[in-house]
């Protein structure tokens, strides 16, 4: 009897003890539950309580100390979160995704000497994972420890087999590490593993050039050229041999030439290399005949695209070659790309240069057609027809020019506005719309308050229309401050004074004007001459 009395005494504890350990569990399974559907509500803050909770309930929860490290990072606290994930790794040193995530928190965190001993001891503890010895070598090489990458790469060679990219890699670090028999090696491996990719045995020309074996060199370079006469690598390792070889400067050209004249060389390279060839010459300040050889043969080829031409004019240009060589290369520019607003300025300047009106009207009027957002075109196109007296044309041009303005890098732009509405106001002013005029000047008086030319002739259309005389006196009268001794300037105040009924003083500008011509042995014209008689007749009658 008192057997069974312990018996049942014992099971009755047993019973008790799965219960209560039931009764735990699915607790601690409910909180788990809501925190985790705190945590998709994005109410981090209730998600941290519960799953905190749900750690004290079972403080050696490996999956408790994970999501609690995930919001943690949620709430920008990478310290608790680092310590939560720290503690699961130590309760599970063999879970790969604890550890994983550590790293991932180090690194965040600029910790790399941790992360990368952590990397270390799942290199050891994963094997057969890749992407761990990725991570691996990516720490080596944040450390500089080339020596420790050459033993990671190693060991991706053993787990997936040689291959073209992890050899050239290891190469890449020889030559940083300036071991020159292992980088020699691996090279040599390379040539005997892909013997038709004559790439590597240019490199082991290239590798004997540089420890100076320049015999051994050149009989690579000779082997590869037998093979394949038009190798790109090896005419570049050519070039650079003979640059390197005194008296050798025909030999140097020949292979230069050869080489860039490839069609096997793609154009950037071409032109990256034009463009130190060119550099190098205006550096030692050498002769042209040498490059502008070079820029020849290479353009007889068919040219898709007007790099290298604009490379040759913007030699040419800094060499001060005449307008007759450049202007025939610009051309080839616009024939290739017509809206190339760099060929189209600089014979736009060619013609201006030469007060070539229908010239300039020519170069202008395609860009106008392919609206350039350049208003520098639209004004000198108005201009020219301005000239032409095709004046309603100009009209237009100043138009698109003005609308092109405010959304235009031309580093002119305010001044071309400034132009733009002057003439404007000069044409409207000649067709007889004074009020358009008036409004053209008001515009550009806006942009430049101080533009005497505009203030003047703004003053001396009012005055002809005795139209706001106060204040055309006063725009006549700055205009002449600004600049004192033009004829024209003192003929309009003098105008302006006289329909203002002042007579003595507009003699007295009047005079001053007639005295700076004849100084200045300038035309008089019939406007001026008029001028004169009727100030004349009016001071008389005093």
């Amino acid at each position: 009897m008192c057997l069974m009395k312990r018996i049942l005494s014992l099971l009755i504890f047993s019973l008790s003890l799965f219960v209560s350990s039931w009764a735990q569990q699915t607790k601690f399974d409910y909180i788990f539950q809501e925190a985790e559907r705190q945590k998709l509500a994005r109410n981090f803050d209730s998600a941290i309580d519960l799953f905190d909770y749900c750690r004290q309930l079972d403080p050696e929860s490996g999956v408790v100390l994970y999501e609690l490290a995930d919001l943690y990072r949620y709430v920008k606290n990478d310290t608790l979160a680092i310590r939560a994930l720290e503690k699961a790794c130590r309760l599970y040193p063999t879970n790969y995704w604890y550890k994983n995530r550590l790293v991932s928190l180090y690194l965040e965190n600029h910790r790399n000497d941790e992360a990368l001993k952590n990397v270390e001891e799942m290199a050891r503890l994963f094997p057969e994972k890749g992407e761990v010895l990725m991570m691996l070598l990516d720490l080596y090489d944040k450390k500089n420890d080339r020596e420790n990458m050459v033993k990671v790469l190693d060991k991706i060679e053993v787990k997936e087999g040689k291959s073209e990219q992890l050899s050239m890699e290891k190469f890449r670090l020889f030559l940083q590490m300036n071991d020159e028999k292992r980088a020699f090696e691996e090279m040599k491996n390379l040539a005997d593993e892909y013997p038709n990719d004559l790439r590597y045995q240019v490199v082991i020309g290239d590798l004997y050039l540089d420890a100076g074996k320049k015999v051994d060199a050149l009989k690579q370079f000779k082997m590869v050229e037998e093979k394949d006469p038009e190798n790109v690598t090896m005419l570049l390792s050519m070039v650079n041999y003979y640059q390197m070889q005194e008296g050798q400067d025909s030999l140097y050209q020949s292979y230069l030439e050869r080489l860039l004249t490839n069609k096997a060389l793609d154009e950037p390279a071409r032109v990256r290399m034009m463009a130190v060839i060119v550099r190098e010459n205006l550096t030692a300040n050498d002769d042209s005949t040498k490059v502008l050889h070079l820029f020849d043969k290479v353009l007889q080829q068919p040219q898709e695209e007007t790099d290298l031409l604009e490379l040759k004019v913007r030699y040419m240009l800094t060499k001060s070659m005449p307008k007759q060589d450049v202007e025939p290369v610009l051309h080839q520019i616009l024939g290739i790309d017509p809206e190339n607003d760099m060929a189209r300025k600089q014979i736009l300047a060619y013609a201006i240069e030469a007060n070539d009106t229908v010239g300039v009207v020519n170069i202008c009027k395609p860009a106008v057609e392919y609206k350039t957002n350049d208003p520098v075109f639209y004004y000198y196109l108005g201009v020219g027809y301005f000239q032409m007296k095709e004046r309603q044309k100009a009209l237009d041009a100043f138009k698109g020019g003005l609308e092109r303005v405010e959304n235009s890098d031309n580093e002119n732009k305010l001044q071309l506005c400034v132009n733009m509405y002057a003439l404007m106001g000069d044409i409207y002013h000649s067709l007889g719309q004074d009020d358009k005029a008036f409004q053209a000047y008001d515009s550009c008086l806006v942009y430049r308050q101080n533009d005497a030319m505009v203030l003047n002739n703004y003053a001396y259309y009012l005055s002809l229309k005795k139209k706001d005389l106060q204040r055309a006196e006063e725009m006549s009268r700055q205009s002449n401050e600004l600049d004192p001794d033009n004829a024209t300037y003192l003929d309009t105040l003098a105008w302006v004074l006289f329909q203002l009924k002042r007579y003595d003083e507009a003699k007295e500008y009047m005079d001053k004007a007639v005295e700076l011509m004849e100084k200045e042995d300038e035309e008089m014209s019939e406007d001026v001459r008029q001028h004169i008689i009727q100030i004349n007749k009016k001071t008389k009658k005093k």
